[in-house]
């Protein structure tokens, strides 16, 4: 059996990884657009913000460990072409210019996302980045980290963007964040995410809701950030706006492609050509709440559905039930977290709902340093299942979306968690624990 992967990262290289392991006799090619492999893009905020010292530690193996294992891996190698009926691959070496064909019994697409640019006009000012790949992370940090870097904007205020406005407040510069929507994080509901807005407010951070980023000025560097609102100085940008999937190679075949260009996939990450897999940025996948696909470009699904199609193709398939779009935050030294739904997408869905809010505190409040934790549940107005949590606070708080996570998997109600065997000791919870505590509050 012949199997190609396209893309390096996490969802091709957990995938190969893994067939590995099940097939020793598989013929297996990655070919990778870029220089870095298996590197793990969440980490590079850190990296920039210089908790991770040395960029390498992102990289979970490298090129030489792969051919250990019997993979061949191609680096600086563009796939350009797919001929999904012939089996049959076109790829561009980016070193010689030079076009070969590959051919291939099961293909694994991996080409994760790039970032969005937003259609503002800057004439090549410099400084201007994004963070994407693993080469952006090394540059942003060599270019921000100069003493001429005193003011920061950063544009979009999704999880990107406000990890990174973490990462430069540790490098003590100023930072601007502009958002074109009336709240940042816009995945939390907005009670949620404006304890964050706040946080962040009193470390110093200047945000700018609802304005909308018009041009850039500057000679050879920019120097401003100009909104219809106001005019902001900037020693450097970062231009946070969301992603999109790498999949421009395949607009030309007849594999299905979403509305926003992610590719769609069965519950086995199978493309409408059975032989034809594809995981990870560049694909939707199947929220368990929702109930249909969408498109949740998260490191953790990547590699879960990288190891799902290797289970697959080796003949062990995973019944995959999808997900609930669990995703977590640190935002300096407050953490956040939510899955399944919001309240805001269960009125969108038209599902008959009920939420409860309360505020406690992170361990018993008698020991020393307690802080508060936030907890909102959303669940069915009838049958009172859960539907979603979130959480926002101090330490612990992120670890404790898990109970819901399994909850919500499960089919439970709230009244279910109140008398659950919740772990207690004072460093670490109160005697009542604030899942307990907002599960209690459902009449």
């Amino acid at each position: 059996m012949k199997i190609i992967a396209i893309g390096g990262v996490a969802a091709s290289m957990s995938a190969v990884s893994k067939i590995r392991r099940l097939n020793k006799d598989a013929s297996i090619t990655v070919y990778e657009k870029g220089d870095a492999l298996s590197y793990g893009a969440c980490g590079m905020p850190y990296f920039i913000s210089d908790e991770i010292k040395h960029a390498g530690n992102l990289v979970a193996r490298t090129k030489a460990q792969f051919l250990e294992q019997g993979i061949t891996v191609h680096t600086r190698h563009e796939v350009i072409h797919v001929d999904e009926n012939r089996k049959i691959i076109t790829v561009k070496n980016l070193e010689t210019n030079e076009e070969v064909k590959d051919s291939f019994d099961k293909l694994i697409i991996g080409t994760g996302a790039r970032a969005f640019i937003p259609n503002i006009p800057f004439h090549d000012l410099e400084h201007i980045h994004v963070l994407s790949e693993y080469e952006d992370a090394i540059t942003i940090k060599d270019v921000s980290s100069t003493p001429r870097v005193r003011d920061v904007v950063i544009i979009g205020g999704g999880f990107i963007g406000i990890e990174m406005v973490e990462a430069f407040l540790k490098m003590n510069k100023t930072v601007t964040l502009i958002e074109t929507s009336n709240q940042i994080l816009n995945l939390f509901d907005e009670e949620i995410s404006l304890q964050l807005q706040q946080h962040l407010e009193s470390k110093g951070v200047h945000i700018r809701l609802n304005e909308t980023v018009t041009t850039f000025t500057g000679s050879t560097s920019v120097e401003r950030v100009v909104t219809d609102k106001g005019s902001y100085p900037a020693d450097f940008v970062l231009l946070s706006t969301g992603v999109v999937p790498n999949t421009d190679f395949l607009h030309h075949s007849n594999i299905r492609l979403s509305d926003n260009k992610a590719i769609l996939t069965n519950k086995f990450m199978q493309t409408n050509y059975p032989d034809i897999y594809a995981a990870g940025d560049c694909s939707m996948i199947y929220h368990q709440i929702k109930q249909q696909n969408v498109y949740l470009p998260m490191g953790h699904n990547a590699n879960k559905q990288g190891r799902m199609i290797a289970e697959h193709i080796c003949g062990k398939p995973v019944d995959f039930s999808g997900v609930l779009g669990t995703t977590a935050i640190k935002v300096v030294d407050m953490e956040a977290a939510k899955t399944g739904l919001t309240e805001k997408e269960a009125k969108v869905l038209g599902i008959p709902y009920k939420s409860e809010t309360v505020t406690a505190k992170n361990h018993a409040g008698y020991y020393p340093n307690a802080e508060q934790v936030t907890a909102k549940i959303i669940y069915h107005a009838y049958t009172h299942k859960l539907l979603g949590a979130e959480l926002v606070g101090g330490k612990g708080t992120v670890l404790r979306i898990n109970v819901f996570v399994l909850a919500i998997s499960q089919g439970l109600t709230p009244k279910e968690l109140v008398y659950q065997d919740f772990a207690y000791a004072p460093p670490f919870a109160g005697v009542w624990d604030v899942i307990s505590v907002v599960c209690n509050k459902v009449k």
